[in-house]
């Protein structure tokens, strides 16, 4: 049982917020408010005591004569109220309203009806829906709720019992991240609908403080891989990150310079089976629409499959893998680029029986020999892009570990073009990688086939990353790996264009919620308007009958008469979907009524100050850095064998002679160790009278050249 001073600590914070609620709404009004609260208290005052005063008038209760009923003393008047017959007056005549109106036949009955701002009423019978909007009541049976600094599951929106109380008095929606549930979430937002602002970023925040190195007892880590269209995100989340433990990586194929490398043939020399991913996800992105699965598209599909094989397992004399930095995509492309297609079959046919390559090889070489130039020719103009150099230095270095995540709190920066989508099938690739990859390790390596660290794949602008084939698929099965994801996208209507048929509806239904920011497309507001069900509402039918008012031939025995009854109708129509308010989301549950919300501000969440903005143009990858430290060395080593060699070399001299003027010449620059003894004997100076004296023009020659040869030997 409570201890009765928490239940009036509860019942004082009830109070405060209900009454704070209401001051801050009516606050600009009180200087109104009081004056005519005043007066209708001194007129109520007086009405009660005409009450009293005639009463005792007529029955002669008062010893006194009564000479007027009414008393204008202010006094008077307003302490009548809180007297025993003000009190029961007032009982009486609220007890009479609530028997003759329907407020207080709702009282009574307890039959509620819910009265929606748009002018109907939301009846609780359920004859034509059962729909409506969540409670704060039946929120608080699944989800979060609280001030902002007390939540700590996925932050949806807010929760306001008005629409004009202030922020400080609103209740923070968020899902419970709990391992092991369906995390994962849809959100469908228009340009302007304040994706970022009232979703990714609070999201962001969220795994930065649940999962970082500051998380709370118990509280499991977290890792995120987080799209970022324009790199507003890295620039404002990074040091954030950082700050909470997270390794910070940013994978910019936007400004590339900028950007970490990462080798998508890493490890295939190994993980065979990934090489048919990499080889489809390349075919299937620089496809046109009908093209992905014609003749030329499947020939060149063996041909790249057998050249990644080859470039996956080359080797140097002593038969090791050469380094990852000489086995790339850019390799692939060099060999399209500089070799034929004569050279190259033979290069691939010298290969051992059991290479991989020779099957996809040998599928390629069915295809006539007059059309193997065309499919070479074909498959190098799909890797075009690798002539960038900065392409290939990004795809050369192997700097970012895709399964560092699954072990350790992460944040991966995927920075992407919204425009340009000559690279979009290296963003596709990437995370066309990491899902098997952590599946993989998650099922081999992981307790009970669990990453230990929960990784979120927050994607944004969805549809600009490229077309990932099979991705349903994941969207299924990620939950029993401990991952989920939380996709963006524009419109639904985009998402079908990207994803044709029925692929895009089979992803659609692996989101257990999905968040409504606004849109301006049909096809999104159809769905949403479908998905919020219908309610029951009450119906009030008037005929009134229409006659002229001077009509001696006219006549109508129809009175006026008024029926109720109800109907179906919709909680949200499609029109109303469009027009939701901008600063009004919805959220939409599996199993589950839709809650109406408002939309979240990263200035209002806890850590908002923390935020420190970095510049994506100052950041230094580890292979910039690698390279740098390279040059210092090369500089450096340069600098040492450029030095002027000595005036005198020893070597310059006869053998004899300078070990005389070596013992003859003292050191200028260097003392003597030991000054010589007064007592010795001086050096003997040596005797050249015998030496015959060469004139300088036999020494150089007649016209200069070094007749040394020539000299008289001593």
């Amino acid at each position: 049982m409570p201890r009765l001073s928490k239940l009036l600590e509860k019942l004082e914070d009830r109070l405060a917020d209900r009454w704070g609620r209401w001051y801050e709404r009516h606050k600009a009004k009180l200087p109104i408010y009081i004056p005519v609260g005043l007066v209708g208290w001194y007129l109520y005052g007086m009405f009660l005591n005409s009450i009293r005063l005639g009463t005792a008038s007529t029955f002669q209760t008062s010893p006194e004569p009564v000479e007027s009923i009414w008393v204008f003393n202010p006094f008077l008047n307003l302490l009548v109220v809180l007297t025993p017959f003000g009190l029961g007056v007032t009982a009486v005549i609220v007890l009479l309203i609530c028997l003759i109106t329907k407020k207080g036949y709702i009282w009574f009955s307890g039959y509620k009806y819910i009265r929606d701002p748009r002018g109907f009423d939301i009846l609780p019978d359920g004859t034509h829906g059962t729909s409506g909007f969540l409670t704060q009541k039946e929120m608080g049976t699944f989800l979060e709720l609280g001030k902002a600094s007390e939540v700590r599951g996925m932050m949806l929106g807010k929760y306001k019992q008005h629409s004009d109380d202030p922020d400080k008095y609103a209740l923070y929606v968020a899902h419970r991240m709990k391992p092991g549930d369906n995390n994962s979430m849809l959100c469908i937002g228009a340009p302007g609908s304040w994706k970022t602002r009232g979703f990714i970023m609070p999201f962001l925040m969220g795994v930065a403080q649940r999962g970082g190195k500051d998380r709370e007892k118990g509280t499991a880590p977290e890792s995120v891989f987080v799209t970022d269209p324009k790199g507003e995100l890295f620039e404002k989340m990074a040091n954030y990150f950082k700050k909470k433990g997270f390794d910070v990586k940013a994978i910019n194929f936007l400004d590339m310079a900028h950007s970490d490398g990462w080798n998508c043939l890493y490890s295939l020399d190994t993980e065979t089976q990934l090489v048919q991913t990499v080889a489809n996800t390349i075919i299937q992105n620089t496809s046109g629409p009908k093209e992905a699965d014609d003749f030329w598209s499947r020939a060149e599909l063996n041909l790249l499959m057998a050249l990644i094989h080859y470039v996956c397992n080359l080797r140097d004399e002593k038969g090791n893998l050469l380094p990852i930095e000489q086995r790339s995509l850019g390799d692939v492309y060099r060999l399209l680029a500089h070799k034929s297609i004569n050279e190259i079959n033979s290069i691939l046919a010298q290969l051992p029986p059991d290479h991989p390559a020779k099957g996809h090889h040998g599928l390629f070489l069915k295809a006539r020999e007059n059309l193997w130039g065309n499919i070479a020719i074909g498959l190098g103009n799909r890797l075009a892009i690798f002539q960038n150099p900065l392409v290939d230095k990004i795809t050369r270095n192997h700097d970012v570990d895709l399964l560092l995540p699954g072990k350790k709190p992460c944040a991966y920066f995927v920075i992407i073009s919204a425009q340009d989508s000559a690279y979009r099938f290296l963003s596709s690739l990437f995370f066309s990688l990491a899902f098997p990859r952590l599946s993989d390790y998650a099922r081999l390596h992981g307790k009970n086939g669990r990453l230990p660290v929960m990784v979120n794949f927050c994607l944004d602008e969805f549809c600009n990353i490229g077309y990932m084939e099979g991705i349903s698929d994941v969207f299924n099965s990620v939950r029993g790996f401990n991952m989920s994801c939380q996709i963006v996208v524009q419109s639904l209507s985009q998402w079908a264009e990207k994803y044709p048929g029925k692929d895009w509806e089979n992803q659609l239904n692996t989101f257990d919620m999905t968040l409504y920011m606004g849109c301006n497309d049909l096809t999104s507001a159809k769905y949403i308007a479908e998905k919020c069900g219908k309610v029951t509402i009450a119906v009030t039918n008037n005929q009134m009958p229409l006659q002229p008012l001077f009509s001696p031939v006219y006549s109508s025995t129809r009175s006026y008469s008024q029926t109720k009854s109800n109907t179906q109708r919709d909680l949200m129509q499609y029109d109303e979907v469009l027009r939701l308010e901008p600063e009004r989301c919805i959220a939409l549950f599996n199993h589950r009524k839709p809650a109406l919300l408002y939309k979240l501000a990263p200035e209002e969440l806890p850590g908002f100050n923390d935020l420190k903005p970095c510049r994506i143009v100052n950041y230094k990858p580890e292979w910039k850095r690698r390279e740098e430290a390279a040059a210092r060395k090369r500089g450096k080593k340069a600098k040492q064998e450029a030095k002027p060699p000595q005036a005198h070399p020893p070597e310059a001299q006869p053998p004899a002679q300078a070990k005389e003027e070596k013992k003859t010449q003292p050191s200028k620059n260097k003392p003597r160790s030991k000054p010589i003894p007064a007592d010795d004997p001086p050096p003997a100076i040596p005797d050249y009278s015998g030496i015959e004296m060469v004139p300088m023009s036999a020494v150089l020659g007649a016209e200069g050249e070094d007749d040394s040869d020539d000299l008289p030997k001593r």
